[in-house]
Order: C-alpha cells, then sequence, then structure tokens
C-alpha cells in the first residue's frame, strides 16, 4: 500500500515536496530572498491503528509563536522562510511526516 501525495501522478509542475522532520532538527521548506509565499502544509496520521501521532511545530519568518498542527490536520502559511519539525505531542516516535506545496 503506498500514500498518495498532492502532485503524485496528476503532473501538478508547482514546488512540492515531503516533510520528515524530528524533534531535533528543524526541515526548511522555504526559503525565499523575495517576496512571501503561500504554502499547504500538511502532517500525516501515524499508520497502524491506534498509534499516537506528534504535532508538527511551524515556525514562520523567525517567528516567537510557532504553530502547532496536529496528526491528520493541514495549513496555510504565507512567509519568505518556513521551517517545521516534530512536536511533543505524545507520538510514539520524534519524528512527523507529511507533505507541503505551493498553493500561490
Amino acid at each position: 500500500m503506498t500514500r498518495e501525495f498532492p502532485g503524485d501522478g496528476v503532473g501538478i509542475q508547482v514546488p512540492a515536496g515531503r516533510i520528515a522532520a524530528s524533534r531535533t532538527h528543524w526541515q526548511v521548506v522555504l526559503e525565499s530572498p523575495g517576496k512571501p509565499y503561500l504554502y499547504r502544509l500538511y502532517n500525516s496520521r501515524p499508520s497502524g491503528r491506534g498509534r499516537v501521532g506528534n504535532a508538527m511545530v511551524v515556525e514562520v519568518d523567525g517567528g516567537k509563536r510557532p504553530l502547532h498542527i496536529g496528526p491528520g490536520s493541514s495549513a496555510d502559511v504565507l512567509g519568505k522562510r518556513i521551517r517545521v519539525k516534530a512536536g511533543t505531542g505524545g507520538g510514539e516516535t520524534a519524528t512527523v511526516d507529511g507533505w507541503y506545496v505551493l498553493v500561490s
């Protein structure tokens, strides 16, 4: 069984990618020297029944108040620099998985 991500099989030609971040290291989703861009970030639910997932911590433009995206949720984020890492939401692992795609 494979997971489907936005753009798989339909030929979308926009910046998109997969998220695999840990609690200790940030993953950079966007670093733009120019104008800010709007990205949709999605935090996947863990595979397997009854497993608990972690929140995804999202830092936008070095802000002091990060966003938290729960498992199975998404958020649209506008910024020039977007970074993500795993939160401490009671998950069984120290990572988060998901995807991101450019909205505009």
